[in-house]
């Protein structure tokens, strides 16, 4: 952007209050400046009162340089205002204090401890720090893992067969625990496609079970494809050994055929020259890394179907950990957003009288926005209040005001997505919004 067209832009976010703007600029160039001189020329101009505008940030640390930053503007507004202009200010600089700047999960919490009978929570809840529900976590899960190692369903089974991954099944088991938490708004089961793991099976040890014998028929015993096909015929022989005596153990052919594809030989491809009894090398070779891409598939699809039957299992510890916080008066930091968002998604009087009281938002850093804070802000600020379904809600001209840079986004960070925020982006511009 020129400086001319710069300028441009900040007069129009200073004093244009009936449009709704979505900021996109680099860091440092003064986004929540801008954002700030927006809420001071609000007030200034009498379009809100100071208790009435909601600004969200990214964190505490942050609401309170606003604050700072807030007050430096209104003190330097005084100097050129009139007498109805000055009395506003001057209100609002008694306001400050009590002004809704801070985190969304701050904002939550209050919106909870106003309408706790509606939100159907402790009265007198406490916000669990991470720490805290941490340790309320892995007490459930202790609880639960030693309970489900009796008898384990098939998903907990098949992982425990997983001795020689990177990572041993049981911290795999608490960290898919601690994704399932950082998602319990989407409660819903996850679908499992047919898979016949035992016949794909079959089918592969077989193919891979005839490569290992081609190894002694090498012209060259210690060609490196030679030695990758003795090292898988290896272990396919070792992972049928009992096989006679005991059946076929399809679990723990799944986790050594899992085993198998990471093995580093499958790289190695001989020299030209070997030959393989009355095969040459490419026809060998050839044959192994067709192979290989059926294991890739078999590993790819049975951990597909092994998913939702982990996700089905970890329910248990889940509500457990759900249990301890009742037990204990506690909300973490997602309940804050499920909490608040069902109260004001669900009951139409207090979204219709949150939507009256708060005539403004202003959200900053929106690109480490989590889908929930986006529900609640479309919500809130919908021109429609009967609307419950945030994405087709339309935001009042002007009521929202977002400043963000998707170069800056935290991926991921507390569930920031920054497919969203050009979701978000294009349902407010295709909603009126201005770039």
């Amino acid at each position: 952007m020129t400086g001319l067209a710069d300028a441009a832009a900040r007069r129009r976010i200073a004093g244009e209050f009936g449009s709704t703007f979505f900021v996109e600029a680099a860091a440092g160039t003064g986004k929540t400046t801008a954002l700030v001189q927006r809420i001071v020329g609000l007030v200034k101009a009498g379009v809100a009162m100071l208790d009435q505008v909601v600004a969200v940030t990214f964190t505490e640390k942050a609401a309170g340089e606003t604050k700072l930053q807030l007050r430096s503007e209104i003190e330097a507004a005084r100097g050129d205002a009139g007498p109805e202009q000055r009395a506003r200010l001057d209100r609002a600089l008694e306001a400050l204090e009590l002004a809704r700047i801070g985190t969304i999960h701050a904002f939550c919490a209050d919106l909870l401890r106003e309408r706790p009978v509606e939100a159907r929570i402790d009265p007198r809840f406490e916000v669990a720090a991470d720490q805290e529900a941490q340790a309320l976590a892995d007490e459930a899960f202790d609880a639960w893992f030693e309970t489900v190692l009796a008898d384990p369903p098939e998903g907990i089974r098949r992982l425990l067969r997983r001795r020689s991954e990177r990572v041993v099944p049981r911290e795999q088991l608490r960290a898919a625990m601690d994704n399932m938490r950082d998602h319990r708004d989407f409660p819903g089961p996850w679908r499992r496609d047919p898979f016949d793991r035992d016949s794909e099976t079959d089918a592969l040890v077989a193919e891979l079970a005839a490569l290992g014998p081609l190894a002694a028929e090498s012209s060259r015993p210690e060609d490196s494809l030679a030695r990758n096909l003795r090292e898988i015929g290896r272990v396919v022989a070792d992972a049928t050994r009992l096989e006679q005596a005991s059946g076929r153990d399809y679990d723990g052919l799944e986790a050594e055929l899992r085993s198998l594809a990471r093995l580093p030989g499958w790289r190695d491809r001989g020299a030209r020259t070997t030959t393989f009894g009355d095969l040459t090398r490419d026809e060998v070779l050839s044959r192994r890394d067709r192979a290989k891409s059926g294991l890739d598939a078999f590993v790819t699809a049975s951990g597909a179907d092994l998913a939702p039957l982990l996700h089905k299992a970890l329910r248990a510890p889940i509500a457990e950990y759900e249990r301890l916080k009742t037990r204990l008066g506690r909300l973490d930091f997602l309940d804050l957003l499920i909490k608040a968002r069902d109260l004001i998604r669900d009951n139409a009087a207090v979204r219709n009288e949150l939507q009256r009281r708060c005539s403004h938002f202003f959200i900053d850093e929106f690109q480490d926005t989590d889908p929930l804070q986006a529900e609640i802000l479309f919500l809130l600020s919908a021109d429609d209040g009967a609307v419950t379904d945030w994405r087709i809600a339309r935001p009042v001209p002007g009521k929202l005001f977002l400043v963000g840079d998707p170069k800056q986004s935290i991926y991921r960070f507390r569930r920031a997505d920054i497919a969203l925020y050009e979701e978000v982006k294009a349902r407010l511009i295709e909603a009126g919004a201005e770039l």
